[in-house]
């Protein structure tokens, strides 16, 4: 059912979730947790009370170094990666040459940074709240917090609708900004900021089969 659902979400692109139970014949009940999990995955965003599906063209298609190397290496560099696998090893370990695993990492982080960034958006237009200002390597960063998550921008958010953070999420907030901080120390990072943190936000508490499947379904879509 899940898979029908956002098929119609593509074929319609734009709706209410009045029109699509209508349309779906699914009662709103079952409708909602769906299309909730659609806006947490990046598929949907949500503005003035209407879904929009959020069209993403194929990676591979809009990346040539995809093309240039068979599906067994491109897999091989996605793993490496979900392993943390620095570039010079993982060069070694597909046996292609460290500057196309950068141009490889840099995809990945990008795609990771760029799902988030939706996310973000989505979560912003139904419930504004202040950014927290912080600073990495003398430069500052926009962050956000959502559902026991850190959303990172690389602009302010603001709205006259700003919401200040609860005690519960501060205290929330302040756990995972530790080991944000803590993972971030390396000077090698000030490159790409706002990229490698929504990548560190990414690997936190998930194992190697969970990012690896994340990962190749965003590089396939």
């Amino acid at each position: 059912m899940k898979d029908k659902i956002l098929q119609l979400c593509r074929r319609l692109n734009k709706f209410s979730l009045e029109n699509f139970e209508i349309l779906s014949e699914i009662p709103k009940s079952d409708l909602l947790p769906l299309l909730d999990e659609f806006v947490k995955e990046g598929k949907l965003i949500t503005k003035n009370g209407e879904y929009i599906y959020c069209k993403q063209n194929p990676v591979i298609q809009n990346h040539s170094i995809f093309k240039l190397y068979p599906a067994v290496v491109t897999d091989t560099v996605i793993r490496s990666f979900c392993e943390d696998i620095k570039t010079i090893k993982a060069s070694n370990i597909a046996n292609i040459g460290e500057d196309q695993v950068q141009k490889f990492y840099t995809i990945f982080r990008t795609l990771i940074y760029q799902r988030q960034k939706r996310q973000l958006d989505s979560y912003y237009l139904k419930q504004p709240q202040k950014a927290r200002h912080r600073k990495f390597f003398d430069k500052e960063v926009y962050l956000y917090f959502y559902f026991n998550q850190i959303f990172i921008s690389e602009t302010l958010l603001k709205s006259e609708d700003d919401r200040i953070f609860s005690s519960k999420e501060k205290a929330e907030f302040t756990t995972i900004y530790c080991y944000l901080s803590r993972n971030l120390t390396h000077n090698t990072n000030a490159n790409n900021l706002n990229y490698k943190i929504a990548e560190t936000l990414w690997r936190r508490k998930r194992g190697f089969k969970d990012l690896y499947f994340d990962l190749k379904s965003l590089v396939q879509h």
